[in-house]
Order: C-alpha cells, then structure tokens, then sequence
C-alpha cells in the first residue's frame, strides 16, 4: 500500500520552468502607431449633427426594420446638454413589453451617433 498523501496536498502540480537555449525569444511586436488614442480625435468621436425631423426619420426608419418595434409610437423631446453631450432624448408610447427591450437598444444606438444641431 502506498503511503497516505498529507490533507493539504497541493492540488495542482507546477509547471516547468521554460529555459531557452541559445538566443532568447523574439520580443513581441508593438502595434503600429496611428496617432490615435482612445477618444481624443473629435472626427471619431463627434456625434453627427442632426436636425429634428433627420432623426425622426432615421429613429422612424430603425424602430421600422425590427419587427417587434414597428407599432412603437415615439416622440422626440429636446433636453439641456448634458456632460455627455446628449440634448435630446425619445419618449417611447404605445410599446409592447416583449419589444420594450429592443426599442430602447435602437434607440440608445441613434442617441450615440446623433446630436440635435443648433439650427434644429
């Protein structure tokens, strides 16, 4: 019989430690430099300008393609400009609860892309 292994046995065995022979290995490649970090270029991260009625239509248009949306009513309300940047936001009327979720998805998208310009 062999003998008992103590109670706090490791649980793992550890693995070899890796010796190169020869020349050490390669360095990994950096990623080529844009220029870019994050969000500091305005052009990638401005929201296009819009007026009231382009993003009616396009709100119009994306609630229209999801089949669960197409009887949602909707109003678009104009707010004060946030920290964010948003300054507007939809009132979703009439939704169904099972398309409720999908809605407020194509909705959040729209208000990521699109800001209310002035002239609106």
């Amino acid at each position: 019989m062999r003998a008992a292994v103590g109670l706090n046995a490791p649980l793992t065995n550890l693995a070899p430690t890796i010796v190169y022979q020869g020349r050490p290995p390669l360095p990994r490649r950096a990623a080529p430099e844009t220029g870019l970090k994050g969000c500091e270029m305005e052009t990638f991260c401005a929201k296009t300008p819009a007026t009231l009625d382009e993003i009616r239509a396009r709100v119009a248009c994306a609630l229209e393609r999801h089949p669960l949306c197409r009887s949602v009513q909707f109003d678009i309300v104009r707010m004060p400009r946030t920290g964010q940047g948003g300054n507007w936001t939809i009132s979703l009327q009439s939704i169904a609860p099972d398309a409720l979720w999908e809605a407020s998805d194509i909705v959040a998208d729209i208000q990521d892309a699109y800001d209310l310009s002035i002239a609106a």
